[in-house]
């Protein structure tokens, strides 16, 4: 008997057969990390080097804005807000990459593709591990130990890396059919990075002379409350908290995971016919 799987399958999420995969999952996210990672400094330094000239940079221009907080109260938020952007800009970038980047594997073996992007993760996390140490001890050192909200940290990375997993599931589904779509990806990261609390606050921006819809679309931008819950994690105090966008956030995260899945698997049959 002959099984034939074609592009016109339909198939659901299947977790057990992702579970059977664990393996191969491990072994790709460990094989990322040591290939960055093995013989070299460079992948360890610029894990350090490219958040500090980011925080030299935007830290300055905050403190030209912000000219009411000190010095170091205004390099901390710029520290926060770099690190974890690094993190979510970081995943978007290699998730989106995952399948061209991997397209030797991809028409040898039967998998579950899926696993392919979200193997890119591990990495991500250790580049933010790295940074997220420095700034740490940088916080530590100036403002004490963070505040006790800092608990839901795991919460808030988890809730970013998911946004971020949706956002580079759909890039890298497109990549494989339209391969320029890799060309976008960092325009539209760098449009992302100024429409969202990096290095300028939210209410820096909600207080500037601009039409009112563009503070809603500001608002309902999900990396805006991300990045405002990361630092309200170490604060305490949840920069132009508003629970209706805090809302809209979280619909446009569920939304955007379920239709990422949906196009990744519509077309997870065709991809060695593109590649």
């Amino acid at each position: 008997m002959k099984t034939v799987i074609t592009s016109t399958d339909r198939s659901l999420l299947n977790f057990s057969e992702l579970r059977r995969y664990a393996g191969l999952f491990k072994y790709l996210s460990l094989r990322d990390v040591l290939v960055r990672y093995k013989q070299t400094w460079v992948g360890f330094g610029w894990s350090v080097i490219r958040p500090l000239i980011n925080i030299a940079i935007f830290g300055c221009l905050r403190y030209l804005t912000n000219r009411q907080a000190g010095f170091a109260d205004n390099f901390l938020n710029v520290s926060a807000g770099i690190v974890f952007w690094q993190l979510l800009s970081t995943a978007i970038g290699d998730i989106s990459n995952s399948l061209t980047a991997n397209s030797n594997i991809l028409t040898k073996v039967y998998f579950p593709k899926l696993i392919l992007p979200a193997s890119s993760l591990l990495v991500c996390l250790v580049d933010f591990l790295i940074a997220f140490v420095l700034f740490l001890i940088m916080f530590v050192a100036l403002k004490g130990i963070p505040s006790w909200h800092i608990v839901f940290l795991p919460l808030v990375i988890g809730y970013g890396l998911t946004f971020s997993f949706a956002i580079g599931l759909i890039f890298a589904t497109a990549s494989v059919k339209y391969r320029d779509v890799k060309f976008m990806i960092p325009f539209i990261l760098q449009i992302l990075f100024y429409a969202s609390p990096v290095f300028l606050s939210s209410e820096f921006v909600l207080g500037l002379n601009v039409p009112e819809w563009l503070k809603v679309v500001y608002q309902s931008n999900p990396f805006v409350f991300i990045l405002n819950a990361f630092k309200y994690c170490f604060y305490g105090n949840f920069e132009s908290f508003d629970f209706t966008y805090a809302f809209v956030s979280l619909i446009l995260t569920v939304f955007t995971l379920l239709l990422s899945i949906r196009y990744f698997l519509n077309f997870e049959k065709s991809f060695a016919d593109h590649i």
